[in-house]
């Protein structure tokens, strides 16, 4: 048995403070592609009592991203009054007794990376841009972060960017998914090889989701089909942070393996979201899993028994291994139906701890009703509305193990 997972809440830097205006995202809510982030949350203006706040109702944690298009609105230009504002929110979180987690990228990036200079694409925005910034946020930041994620839901940024089309820079191309998947993988990597040399201990970001076959017939062919996209979602999606934590090789199907020196083992913390499980079925087409699960305003489904899942997969995988939920949550209008999915998911690490699982942290998303964007600010994400009024899940939050 060991101790139970610390509980705390996480958002984004655009759902706690809007998005900033030099992001690659911030021309998409002119467009109405998508909706205006406004201040988000308000965080940014009312961190000095948000933080207290959320001290005094027992959230001990917080994972929270540090803008880079904030950081550094133009090339090599380090703006000091947003360097001031994160140092004085990590600040007031210390002195209030929150943790943060901070992330560097997890999603909206500097429009003069991704737009001018290709970002990822460009082999000098891996090899020299990124690497730069990683080292100039651990020396400005390190000394008063509690963890580092270098990357939020790898998969996803590609698969929506590059497959899906849903997001910057909004294309389909399976080829292109592929590469940025590898090139996503290997700059989580390159920050973890940076700041693993400081105190604060780094995570890496596994965005799960059990993908289970589904069937419209009873045709032996199509459950056989439908097996097979399954396998090959999983080996993408689950089965490429194996053979990388484990054998030190980024393989990606379709791309040649790369074997770098230092991946076995890397990372002091395998961190992973989990916001429900999916059904796939032989024409490519998903459906929640179970299939009836309820599936919120954002289109997720939580299932909270999935999360139970995933963390025995994660311990069988990695055995001897840290882990930490890194997100999981839900976006709906009905508290009860929250606290419902935040007493599944608490219920799910505290069990795994009595199993021997160690798993340190976990983050519900989110603290303070934000922006998110597939709903903008018309359906709440948090323990908290934007009145700054606990709902009855905040106080689920308080009764965890401390």
């Amino acid at each position: 048995m060991t101790d139970p997972a610390l509980w705390g809440i996480a958002t984004t830097a655009a759902g706690s403070e809007g998005l900033s205006d030099r992001s690659d995202w911030s021309t998409l809510t002119a467009e109405g592609t998508l909706p205006d982030s406004m201040i988000g949350s308000g965080f940014g203006f009312d961190y000095r009592s948000d933080l207290p706040m959320l001290a005094e109702a027992g959230i001990p944690t917080m994972r929270w991203t540090l803008d880079w298009s904030r950081l550094e609105p133009r090339p090599g230009h380090w703006d000091s009054d947003a360097v001031d504002h994160i140092t004085d929110v990590l600040t007031v979180a210390r002195t209030a007794g929150i943790d943060v987690w901070a992330v560097l990228h997890d999603g909206p990036l500097p429009g003069w990376f991704s737009e001018d200079q290709r970002g990822f694409d460009d082999s000098d925005g891996l090899r020299l841009t990124w690497p730069r910034h990683v080292d100039r946020v651990a020396e400005t930041f390190g000394h008063l972060v509690a963890a580092w994620v270098p990357i939020l839901d790898p998969y996803t940024r590609a698969l929506e960017g590059h497959l899906i089309g849903s997001r910057p820079p909004y294309k389909s191309d399976p080829g292109k998914f592929l590469e940025m998947l590898l090139t996503l993988h290997r700059a989580s990597f390159e920050a973890n090889r940076l700041l693993c040399s400081g105190a604060p201990p780094v995570a890496v970001c596994i965005d799960t989701c059990p993908v289970e076959p589904g069937v419209m017939s009873r045709e032996p062919d199509e459950r056989d089909a439908a097996r097979k996209r399954v396998e090959s979602v999983d080996r993408l999606r689950f089965g490429s942070w194996v053979r990388e934590l484990n054998d030190g090789v980024i393989s990606i199907p379709g791309l040649a393996e790369r074997e770098i020196d230092g991946l076995a083992g890397a990372y002091d913390l395998v961190g992973f979201t989990y916001r429900g499980g999916s059904t796939l079925f032989a024409d490519g087409t998903t459906k929640p899993y179970p299939i009836d699960a309820p599936v919120a305003p954002d289109g997720r489904a939580p299932w909270t028994e999935g999360l139970g899942v995933t963390i025995r997969r994660l311990a069988d995988n990695f055995p001897g291994r840290k882990f930490a939920v890194l997100g999981t949550g839900l976006t709906a209008h009905e508290d009860d139906r929250r606290a419902e999915v935040l007493a599944g998911s608490i219920f799910e690490t505290q069990r795994a701890a009595d199993d021997g699982i160690s798993v340190t942290n976990a983050f519900w998303e989110s603290g303070i009703d934000g922006w998110t964007p597939e709903c903008g600010f018309g359906v709440p994400d948090g323990v908290f509305d934007r009145n700054r009024d606990p709902r009855a899940s905040a106080e689920l939050l308080r009764a965890t193990p401390r």
